[in-house]
């Protein structure tokens, strides 16, 4: 059985970035949670979920039971959505609510209640984060709506993460827009043949890029270090070889006397020569004509080097303002 976010959380201290990622899991539309006591309400219940195609339909008297089905299900990182009676004698609904939000906190909760949407109890648990409720008696109209605003925001969060990305950028690419909006290639080529159409980009070129070699993520960044000492405190400089002495350093601009043998360091390429592509490590002071590079992954938390990145094909395309 897979292990739940929660102790995940708890033996990996696992950071925002994470956290980040359990929220952003993909909404199952085939399996819902019920949490319900009341058998003849949870039989009605199936009935109208059925009837909304749901395939899976886990009914559940203990809330208890519901939130480790819950748990389990985002520990194989697919979201499903979950119902829960606020007609509970024996626990807090807003307690379940908050435990249930700790193991994904943009879960999506549907209550099932008698009270009124103002109500001060109903009020807390919009607050707290549930994504809406449903007044008895059940409506398979009201249970639809409420279901279907649900299924329907991850496609429109996707919508509008593509319109950020070609409002921002005047250069946008295949495996950038996977990475940064989170979706599959269909969906991609879907939107890139939409936005082709209307003009709003051109093709421009194919390169090769570099990826992550753990999780093929495009999203990484360079750490610049000292060859020697791995540390980052290095500067680029100039150095000066003076011929005569053969003493090495770094250019001063308001100095002509080389710091070994304090003489005039003479006429460039007669007496001395310039390096302008060195680096000079300010903690051991190591001079080197390039830097060790490490690379980060920011999708996986990868950390490797240049000699193994993974290199893929990627088109560009051209977004026309």
């Amino acid at each position: 059985m897979a292990i739940s976010p929660i102790e995940k959380n708890n033996l990996e201290n696992i950071d925002l970035l994470q956290i980040e990622y359990f929220s952003d899991l993909d909404i199952s539309k085939k399996d819902i949670i019920v949490i319900e006591p009341s058998e003849p309400i949870a039989i009605t219940i199936r009935k109208f979920l059925t009837n909304l195609g749901f395939e899976n339909i886990y009914i559940c008297k203990d809330p208890n039971e519901g939130i480790k089905i819950f748990a389990d299900f985002v520990g194989n990182e697919i979201s499903v959505p979950i119902i829960i009676d606020d007609n509970l004698s024996k626990q807090n609904i807003k307690d379940i609510v908050k435990e249930i939000l700790e193991i994904q906190p943009s879960a999506n909760i549907v209550i099932i209640t008698t009270k009124e949407k103002t109500d001060s109890h109903i009020t807390d648990l919009f607050d707290i984060g549930i994504s809406s409720i449903i007044q008895k008696p059940l409506n398979v109209l009201e249970l639809e709506k409420a279901l279907l605003g649900i299924l329907d925001k991850k496609d429109t969060s996707h919508k509008e993460r593509f319109n950020v990305l070609l409002s921002s950028s005047s250069i946008i690419s295949e495996n950038r827009m996977k990475n940064i909006t989170n979706t599959d290639q269909p969906e991609i080529e879907m939107w890139l043949k939409n936005t082709k159409e209307n003009q709003d980009i051109i093709l421009d070129r194919e390169i090769l890029e570099a990826t992550c070699n753990q999780c093929k993520s495009p999203n990484i960044i360079y750490s610049s270090k000292c060859p020697s000492c791995k540390q980052i405190n290095i500067k680029q400089e100039i150095l000066v070889e003076h011929y005569s002495c053969g003493e090495v350093y770094v250019k001063k601009i308001d100095s002509n006397i080389c710091p070994k043998c304090n003489k005039s360091i003479g006429l460039v390429g007669k007496d001395y020569r310039e390096n302008t592509d060195y680096y000079v490590c300010k903690s051991c002071n190591d001079k080197f004509p390039r830097p060790f590079f490490e690379l980060i992954c920011l999708k996986c938390g990868n950390v490797f080097v240049e000699s193994t990145i993974e290199w893929q094909k990627d088109t560009l395309y051209r977004v026309k303002k």
